[in-house]
């Protein structure tokens, strides 16, 4: 009578190797599942062109710190956003101004009216919600510009995030 070798399969010990059959079967179906659905992303994701640097954006010239710069946040320019200002000093009680630029710090304000550095100022955005609180800064200079004033204003106090986008 012929003896089979004892790694051939009959149905006497089938039982045996049945996990590790049905094991391999399973992994074989997740990793063709797993690769179809990653070949199907990858086909349909659309190429993207890499993005323009523009020269003003590649020059870090505000890294490179002077020794007369006292500024601890970097100022950015914007398109002029639109404030209301007020302060005891005004006889009329509001003025109206634009933000030049700003940072986390304070704002560069043009305006028509000229106050000396130390004042107080209330500013808040014209874009601002009514329930928006007004922002009190300090003027630390007052400067002729091209179409007024220019005045270089610190936070009292740092607005949240949500205030300080209202400003640009």
């Amino acid at each position: 009578m012929w003896n089979p070798p004892p790694f051939a399969l009959s149905w006497t010990n089938f039982e045996i190797y049945l996990p590790v059959l049905v094991g391999g079967v399973v992994a074989i179906v997740v990793l063709t599942v797993a690769f179809v659905r990653w070949k199907n992303r990858v086909r349909s994701e659309p190429h993207r062109p890499p993005v323009p640097v523009r020269p003003e954006e590649d020059a870090w010239d505000h890294l490179e710190k002077s020794y007369a710069d006292q500024r601890t946040s970097v100022r950015r320019d914007g398109r002029p956003v639109p404030v209301k200002l007020t302060s005891p000093t005004f006889r009329n009680g509001m003025k109206a101004g634009y933000v030049v630029d700003r940072s986390t710090g304070g704002l560069r304000i043009m305006t028509e009216s000229v106050l000396a550095p130390g004042s107080s100022l209330q500013v808040k955005a014209d874009n601002a919600p009514a329930d928006t609180a007004w922002v009190t800064v300090v003027v630390r200079s007052c400067k002729p510009g091209s179409h007024g004033y220019e005045l270089g204003c610190e936070f009292e106090i740092t607005p949240p995030w949500n205030v300080l986008l209202l400003f640009g």
